[in-house]
């Protein structure tokens, strides 16, 4: 909905999202034959949810070590000019989000994982949203008229950076997630 740039579709997205989350909730309390008054905790037990402390550590370490080397190798192009650090500081999160991916396929296990519920979904989907909107105002704004003095850039290639490893942690954590899930309908479909 935000893609639209519509005013009435972002005030109406919230309201569709609660709607399918809703929903979900509901289907997913009945799947397991659960009352509507159920704790988390008996949800979890029930659905054998796991929780993500045992993936997020992994990931955090692969995404921040990028993160720390790829804003080491751009902050020297602070010395050439603003506009080429800017246009590093895109490629840059590319790199992260890029090598976070792999890494993240390398070493993925499905058992890290276990079931998805209601809670890991609208968690992953709010924290892509929140560091999409903190990443596209940047992006969207361009090329700043006025020059940026060189410690304000190197503020903004240091958050810039740590916010593309966030975002690249929750796709590698819910992509993968839900990747392993759809291999894993097709290898039932085959047998």
């Amino acid at each position: 909905m935000f893609g639209l740039h519509s005013w009435s579709a972002t005030k109406i997205a919230p309201v569709i999202g609660a709607i399918l989350v809703l929903a979900f909730a509901i289907a997913s309390l009945r799947r397991y034959g659960l009352a509507f008054g159920t704790t988390l905790e008996e949800y979890r037990g029930a659905a054998k949810v796991q929780s993500l402390a045992d993936s997020y550590p992994l990931y955090k370490e692969i995404a921040f070590g990028i993160a720390a080397v790829v804003s080491i190798v751009e902050l020297p192009f602070i010395l050439i000019g603003q506009a080429p650090a800017l246009y590093i500081l895109v490629a840059g999160s590319i790199v992260i989000f890029g090598y976070t991916l792999y890494r993240a396929w390398q070493i993925g296990d499905a058992s890290l994982f276990g079931n998805l519920d209601v809670i890991q979904i609208v968690g992953g989907a709010a924290l892509l949203t929140i560091l999409g909107t903190l990443l596209y105002a940047p992006m969207q704004a361009g090329m700043p008229i006025q020059s940026v003095p060189a410690f304000d850039m190197v503020e903004i290639i240091l958050v810039l950076n740590a916010v593309v490893a966030m975002g690249a942690i929750v796709v590698a954590i819910f992509g993968l997630n839900l990747l392993y899930r759809f291999l894993d309908l097709i290898n039932k479909q085959l047998r």
